[in-house]
């Protein structure tokens, strides 16, 4: 009897030692393609066009999108104000409003901030990366002036932390407001 009892607990251990070494484990490697395969993907779904160099002008042709050096994709969509006096400078406070999405076939929208549901926007010093991702700051360079919007592809090496494992990117509409003191 007790080498039945023996043999069924030798058994269990295996089976989940089993289960535990099963191949389904995915390095971060294989997470990094897979998150430029959904990128890829999603610039296909919406026939954007992405180009190396910042374009001149205002408004930019239809469906272009930037891609910086970091692997920021960044589109302005509103210039904003655009008087010196409201240019962004570190250590201004960015008031954020936007919408945070997946880039997934079946978008999930994973975070909105609205006037609507948050009476309170996000706000972080330009340039503090303590307290907003690389992304955000990078994007909000481009922008530069007070109300103006963009829509931004953050893959996860400068996102939030949030988004680092599993290696996701993230879309989002932002329109940011720029606090002088």
């Amino acid at each position: 009897m007790r080498v039945i009892k023996f043999l069924l607990v030798l058994f269990s251990f295996s089976l989940i030692l089993l289960v535990a070494c099963n191949d389904d484990n995915v390095t971060y490697a294989e997470e990094l393609k897979a998150e430029q395969d959904i990128i890829k993907d999603f610039l296909k779904r919406n026939q954007i066009k992405v180009v190396n160099t910042l374009p001149e002008g205002f408004p930019w042709p239809d469906n272009v999108y930037y891609k910086s050096k970091t692997g920021l994709y960044f589109r302005l969509t509103d210039k904003g104000d655009h008087l010196i006096s409201d240019s962004i400078v570190a250590g201004d406070e960015v008031v954020t409003r936007f919408l945070q999405y997946t880039l997934t076939a079946k978008a999930d929208t994973v975070s909105s901030e609205s006037s609507i549901d948050f009476p309170e926007p996000y706000e972080f010093k330009y340039l503090d990366l303590s307290q907003a991702c690389q992304g955000w700051h990078e994007a909000v360079g481009y922008m530069g002036f007070n109300n103006s919007k963009g829509k931004l592809i953050i893959p996860s090496k400068i996102s939030f932390s949030s988004f680092n494992r599993p290696a996701t990117p993230i879309g989002y509409d932002m329109e940011i407001r720029i606090k002088k003191y």
